[in-house]
This record gives structure tokens, C-alpha cells and sequence, in this order.
């Protein structure tokens, strides 16, 4: 069975259950497609993955940023990918436009197991649109591996009204995920494992506190 491990924004602990999940021995994927070169270049950011995990005992990150042709059985080669956060359409045009998604999919459910920060949590959900103002992101599916919910992080009570209005109606519920907060998805359930998360339906916020299931 695949593990999700979903993150509103970093947090020692979230990395730590991910431990749970992975053979040290083999390399960590890490894919930084949803951030701006230009701002942070990608070899930094690597640089700053690999401060987090090598002290855990992760032998080895490996960075990919070209998705193109990418098989399940180079995926298998890893015990996690990891996806960082930027921008949401960014990542998931990337993903789509090279299939890679399809891959993704395949490896998850064979039992891989999947971090995803910010905007590499958010492209799991089941809508996107709520990321951008853009017309572009209507072509993009998102994954739609946290069953059926819509994610929203970096959630703090600014939000509240936003998500209120935005989850009236027939819709998927929103899950929101404070910053340092995550939740633990498989195919069978939900689970929250860091900080309390906030269920938003039909314009109603209810508490999805840590170790519960939803």
C-alpha cells in the first residue's frame, strides 16, 4: 500500500514520520519543479534537502528536473519522491505535459511513498483552481489521491473566510493544513499526524485533530 505524506510547510517532526515509511539505504527522489529557478536555484534548494535528511540517515537525494520519458521502474529505484513547494500550476503543467503523472499514480499504488509540500501537497488534491487566477490551470487535472478533498495550506485564521465561501455549495470539502501541520493518506484512509487540520464543507470549518482519521 503507497503512503501520501502531505505538508502544509516543513516541519521536523513531518520529516521524521516520513522515516517510517522509507529504506534509508536507497536515495530520496527529490523533484523542486514547482519553484522559480531564478529566485532559488535548484541546486540550492537541493543543497537544503539534503541538510534535512542526510542527519536522519538517508545515504543519498538524488534531483530530478526533467520528467520527460520517466518510467515506474526508475522510480522504483527510490524509497520516496519528494516534491516541494512554488507554484502549483507550474508543477503541474510540468507534470502532465510529460505524462509524468501516469508514473506517479503507478508508483503510489504499487506502494511508493509520496511527500508532497505546499504546492507539491496541493496538486494530490482533487482541484486546483482555487491556487491561481489563471484560465490555464482549467486544463490541468490534479491528481485526486486525498479522496476526493481539495487542499489548501499555509492555512491560518486570515483564511477562514475565504474557505468558508469557497467550499459552499456541491463541491469537495477543503482540507487546510497550518503550516508544520501534515496528514499521512493511503488508499484506504486519512489520517492527520502534525498539528490540527480543519475540514471546510458546505461553508462549516470543523477541527480534524492529530491521530484522527477522516
Amino acid at each position: 500500500m503507497g503512503n501520501l505524506i502531505l505538508s502544509g510547510g516543513g516541519n521536523a517532526e513531518v520529516y521524521e514520520f516520513l522515516m517510517k515509511f522509507i529504506d534509508k539505504d536507497k536515495p530520496i527522489l527529490y523533484i523542486p519543479l514547482a519553484g522559480n529557478e531564478e529566485y532559488r536555484p535548484f541546486q540550492e534548494s537541493l543543497a537544503y534537502i539534503k541538510s534535512i535528511f542526510l542527519p536522519l540517515g538517508v545515504k543519498e537525494v538524488t534531483m530530478w528536473t526533467d520528467l520527460h520519458h520517466r518510467t515506474l521502474g526508475d522510480l522504483e529505484r527510490f524509497s520516496a519522491v519528494y516534491f516541494s513547494g512554488g507554484s502549483t500550476l507550474t508543477l503541474l503543467r510540468i507534470i502532465k505535459e510529460t505524462n509524468f503523472d501516469k508514473v506517479l499514480r503507478q508508483y503510489f499504488h504499487g506502494g511508493g511513498t509520496i511527500f508532497g509540500q505546499s504546492a507539491g501537497a496541493i496538486i494530490f488534491g482533487s482541484d486546483v483552481t482555487h491556487t491561481t487566477t489563471e484560465e490555464e490551470v482549467s486544463r490541468y487535472e490534479p491528481l485526486n489521491l486525498v479522496h476526493n478533498n481539495r487542499l489548501w495550506c499555509h492555512y491560518d485564521v486570515h483564511d477562514e473566510g475565504l474557505l468558508r465561501k469557497y467550499s459552499k455549495g456541491e463541491g469537495d470539502p477543503f482540507l487546510a493544513l497550518p503550516d508544520g501541520g501534515a496528514v499521512h493518506v493511503t488508499e484506504r484512509q486519512c489520517e492527520v499526524i502534525r498539528k490540527v487540520a480543519y475540514e471546510f464543507k458546505d461553508g462549516r470549518r470543523k477541527e480534524l485533530i492529530p491521530d484522527g482519521y477522516f
